[in-house]
């Protein structure tokens, strides 16, 4: 039983200090797609947050994050595998956003009544 204990608080410990951030939103009317190296979604409503991890090789990549902000706010940031901000846009307007990165990259949007999309690709493709 102690050991069940431990290793309880163990995995609560690695969770809590790991810097995960789970997804909790209400969305109406949304599609959502991803690969390694991209991921858009697109809705009539989405309050809350969602994120995708990108996985962009080991050499350094030029990406396009595209807004389209019909109604509502969203704030989009992009960290490095160290937890590092590579780029963040708080109340993002319809438009093109450029940022470069490598290696795994936590992107997430943080939605408040927002209707539009937000995607993120290579820029070459």
């Amino acid at each position: 039983m102690r050991k069940i204990i431990i290793f309880a608080l163990c995995i609560m410990f690695c969770f809590g200090f790991a810097g995960c951030e789970s997804d909790s939103y209400k969305a109406f009317m949304s599609i959502e797609s991803g690969t390694k190296t991209s991921w858009s979604q697109k809705h009539d409503f989405l309050e809350g947050t969602k994120g995708h991890v990108l996985n962009l090789g080991k050499e350094k990549q030029e990406m396009v994050i595209e807004v389209v902000t019909e109604e509502g706010s969203v704030d989009i940031i992009a960290k490095d595998q160290n937890g590092e901000i590579i780029t963040e846009i708080e109340n993002a307007e319809t438009g093109t956003y450029n940022f470069s990165a490598e290696g795994k990259v936590k992107f997430r949007i943080y939605c408040e009544e927002h209707k539009g999309s937000v995607s993120v690709r290579k820029a070459d493709s």
